[in-house]
């Protein structure tokens, strides 16, 4: 019975050391997944921001079928919508409940237009601008039109809350990083004695260090495996009750498989580098300086 209280005080600390370093990456892992709701959300939002390629009333059906494959084809454009003349008077009658035939009969002045969409990423004022001068080359396109200060707000909106997400990661970071760091030094402060009477019997650095390196690295790796269990769980419980994240989407699956290496980075590298550290501390002390 003796015997096994040690054992269990060792699989105790090893225990707790997995818990709270699992705790500290669950910390980053969680602003992770606000990051990459923040993204998928900004993704969202740039996606609905349409160009308007308004058409000639002279374009022949068979050109602007033409033009709108051309323009599907473009790799920034992510889909394209034709609108005729008669659903651009719907649209107008739902929006403000105004049916302009009541006021013109049969005539229709709306023209028609292909709704351009283009890739998250290609949506800023720059490129929307060089894109609309070249639809405004072809022949069957008489003007373009886009929300521009909405793609302006848009943009810089998403730019300043992704300055303050990048801080706040930073923050959090460096918070686990201490974590870990103080969680694992007080680990080994329990093991100084054990430290102690492996060098009186002629071990050496490297031979007292590396039991305890190795279990340190296997720590970290099942304390990133355990967060990544808890952060997968939460996202396809958050998935299957609000239908908020689309779990085929390249993007999340993406940015899910880079924040799982960087917690598995992270907590082998910091247990790893506490524990060695903390290792040698002891290794150089004197006697009297362990009590």
């Amino acid at each position: 019975m003796k015997g096994k209280a040690p054992v269990r005080r060792k699989s105790t600390h090893y225990l707790n050391a997995i818990l709270v370093t699992s705790l500290a990456l669950l910390l980053i892992g969680l602003v992770g997944i606000t990051w990459l709701s923040f993204k998928q959300e900004e993704a969202r939002l740039k996606e609905r921001i349409r160009i308007s390629a308004f058409l000639n009333d002279d374009a022949r059906p068979a050109d602007v079928d033409l033009l709108q494959k051309k323009l599907a084809a473009v790799p920034m454009v992510k889909h394209t919508e034709y609108i005729s003349k008669e659903r651009a008077a719907e649209i107008v009658k739902e929006k403000f409940e105004e049916d302009i035939s009541d006021f013109l009969g049969e005539y229709n002045p709306l023209p028609a237009s292909i709704e351009i969409y283009l890739n998250a990423e290609q949506v800023n004022a720059d490129t929307i601008s060089l894109f609309r001068q070249e639809l405004e080359v072809y022949p069957e396109v008489k003007f373009t039109k886009v929300d521009e200060q909405l793609v302006s707000s848009v943009t810089s909106g998403f730019r300043t809350a992704g300055y303050v997400m990048i801080a706040l990661c930073i923050l959090f970071v460096i918070i686990s990083v201490l974590i870990i760091d103080k969680t694992i030094r007080l680990s080994m402060y329990s093991n100084r004695f054990v430290i102690r009477s492996m060098q009186l019997v002629g071990a050496t650095r490297s031979f007292i260090t590396r039991p305890y390196v190795q279990r340190s690295i296997l720590n970290g790796l099942l304390s990133a495996l355990f967060t990544i269990g808890v952060l997968a769980a939460a996202v396809y419980g958050i998935h299957t009750k609000f239908g908020y994240w689309d779990l085929k989407d390249v993007m999340l699956l993406r940015g899910f498989g880079i924040l799982a290496l960087i917690l598995t980075t992270i907590g082998i590298i910091m247990t790893w580098w506490s524990t060695r550290r903390a290792v040698h501390k002891y290794v150089r002390m004197q006697l009297d300086q362990l009590y």
